[in-house]
């Protein structure tokens, strides 16, 4: 049976279906407007088959002709929202798309015409064209069937115990399997009530959720949350789910203690949908991904395919009804990916003891941003083109807040004006995919084959910040002596500076350090003071040192120590974050400079919070 057929077959049609910037839609207004999209598209020439590719925002005219296409047997190609002419160009080619839609107009067109009859359509027939890739060549359409959505919604509907009692706080883009087939296919299958959100924002998603039963996010959203001061009563709400990225065990943890609820964190990829999850009841254990769903078989392989014996890193592989059918048009894809009835994830992990998958990294370069897959090779051809640069190499580095952040390494083409480069590449990528920090570099590190190695841009650039223990106190002073000596050149007391950093972790003196660590070794300390501030009637943080060692300088470690600052200033509630000394003391400007900080590193310490962060 095809996915809308099965879909109906489920509704009530008086139920509240989707409820949207003041528009309820029930589940008898959702089939007849699926049904008028179905008779818009074949007015069209759309018949079973044919990909239609939507590039729409978040509008209810989406889910209608994605549901129009179910119906009639077409294919629906979703493109995110803000890609760029080329890529939309690029994908739809591939694609072979019979219609590409990108006009909200169309809904008053549809609205007009009249509904058509469903179309007789199989279990393995396409319905969707979700474009993916690895770290190499281009982007590739993973071929999703009606049997692989209904695998995965059904697995799903038995594991999240879903109902038609339930509402859905929906804040995810539907351009994205998490909002499309794991939010809003699960409520439709439940015949539940999903309650939409333009974009995600922490004030609107509480507020929702005081009258809802389910929540739905990246961890991006929930450091969000726990970042916001408002602490509703969700006692109500029974099921709060976490994917598309790795959840920082300290979140899972911080999650609770602020809002009583434990998240479940699960497990998926375009190609195979969610096949584990941690279990709803039970334990819903920090850092693990939990056990395969309902009709999911995974394993943790060496190369060879061999499975590995618990707690040994393999790679996770996968099979079941829910892995798609391979990929368009690249049969030596398909079959490095699916040859012996398994999907190679590409991703690394493990089985505990007691049976919890767990994902430790992945074999690829992907970069997962913000919940969003990166692929550097798209970005590389991009900057490629770009006269200014001779050779691009692009990689992620750890992120509390994004999960992974994009940066780049680029060995320039004539003066180096990273500025100029970011402005051509952020007209023909979209935004999730521009890197965040750009490093120049004279040659970009290689292996004996002369393969550009990732690892060792990973490990130069990637830098991780932490609050400082008693056992570093001889480091940090010996930090801050040559931090003295470096910029006003005179000697401290080495017993004065001792007695005052043992004071600091004693918590006599309302100040606190971190510490930044680069390639597993100490990398550069910040410290700050807690003032009280009468006119913002909230507590405020000054920076009053901060000092990388020379090694370690152009490497990104001042802006994450900076980074790491805002956050937990903002996660403890101050009303602000600011260097000791003025912009206006040049010589506080050349001091700085001098131990590698630029004007521009200087200023974005300058920086008050906002209340609601």
């Amino acid at each position: 049976m095809s996915v809308f057929a099965t879909l109906v077959g489920r509704w009530t049609p008086k139920a509240p279906a989707v409820t949207y910037e003041g528009t309820t839609v029930t589940y008898g207004d959702l089939e007849v407007r699926a049904l008028r999209a179905a008779g818009w598209l074949r007015g069209r020439g759309v018949a079973k088959g044919d990909v239609v590719a939507v590039k729409l925002d978040k509008e209810l005219v989406f889910l209608d002709l994605h549901l129009g296409a179910l119906a009639i047997g077409a294919v629906t190609l979703p493109l995110h929202t803000n890609a760029t002419p080329r890529e939309v160009a690029d994908l739809t080619a591939d694609a072979g798309a019979k219609l590409l839609v990108d006009d909200p107009a169309v809904a008053a067109a549809i609205a007009e015409h009249p509904p058509t009859t469903p179309a007789d359509v199989g279990p393995d027939e396409l319905a969707v064209l979700c474009y993916t890739s690895g770290t190499t060549g281009r982007p590739k359409g993973a071929c999703i069937t009606h049997r692989n959505l209904l695998a995965t919604v059904t697995a799903l509907h038995e594991a999240w115990r879903w109902s038609a009692d339930d509402v859905l706080v929906h804040a995810l883009p539907l351009f994205h399997i998490h909002g499309l087939f794991v939010a809003q296919h699960g409520a439709m299958y439940a015949g539940a009530h999903a309650v939409w959100l333009r974009k995600f924002r922490p004030d609107a998603v509480l507020e929702a959720l005081r009258r809802a039963t389910i929540y739905m996010g990246v961890p991006t959203h929930y450091a969000r949350l726990l970042e916001s001061d408002a602490r509703p009563d969700l006692a109500h709400v029974r099921l709060f789910t976490s994917g598309s990225a790795p959840l920082p065990a300290s979140a899972h943890t911080a999650f609770e203690q602020a809002f009583g609820h434990r998240i479940v964190e699960r497990y998926g990829m375009t190609e195979v949908g969610i096949v584990l999850s941690n279990p709803y009841d039970g334990e819903r254990r920090p850092g693990a991904v939990g056990f395969p769903l309902p009709g999911v078989r995974a394993k943790v392989t060496d190369a060879g395919g061999a499975e590995v014996p618990r707690n040994a890193v393999g790679e996770i592989r996968i099979a079941g009804p829910s892995v798609c059918a391979g990929y368009l048009n690249r049969p030596e894809a398909t079959a490095a990916a699916l040859g012996d009835g398994w999907m190679h994830t590409g991703d690394l992990g493990f089985v505990d003891d007691d049976g919890y998958f767990h994902v430790v990294g992945r074999e690829s370069d992907m970069i997962l941003s913000g919940g969003l897959n990166v692929y550097p090779s798209e970005v590389e051809a991009v900057l490629a083109e770009d006269p200014a640069v001779a050779e691009p190499a692009v990689f992620g580095i750890p992120d509390a807040d994004l999960g992974e952040r994009v940066c780049v390494a680029i060995v320039p083409r004539g003066p180096w004006d990273p500025d100029a480069i970011e402005a051509r590449t952020r007209a023909l990528v979209n935004a999730y995919k521009l890197p965040r920090r750009w490093f120049r570099v004279d040659a970009l590190p290689r292996n004996a084959m002369g393969k550009v190695q990732k690892a060792v841009l990973r490990e130069r650039y990637a830098v991780s910040v932490r609050e400082a223990r008693p056992d570093e106190a001889e480091r940090i002073a010996t930090w801050n002596e040559a931090l003295c000596a470096e910029t006003e050149s005179f000697r401290l007391d080495p017993a004065t500076v001792r007695a005052g950093v043992q004071r600091v972790f004693e918590g006599s003196v309302g100040a606190r350090y971190f510490v930044a660590e680069r390639g597993g070794e100490p990398a550069g300390q910040l410290m700050i003071t807690r003032e009280w501030s009468d006119w913002r009637d909230r507590f405020v943080w000054w920076i009053q040192s901060v000092y990388v060692p020379p090694d370690h300088r152009r490497a990104g470690v001042y802006t994450a120590l900076h980074e790491h600052a805002v956050r937990q200033a903002r996660l403890e509630g101050a009303g602000g974050l600011r260097l000791y000394v003025e912009t206006a003391n040049t010589a506080a400007m050349r001091t700085y400079e001098r131990v590698g900080m630029t004007a521009e590193h200087y200023r974005m310490y300058e920086q008050m919070l906002t209340e609601e962060g």
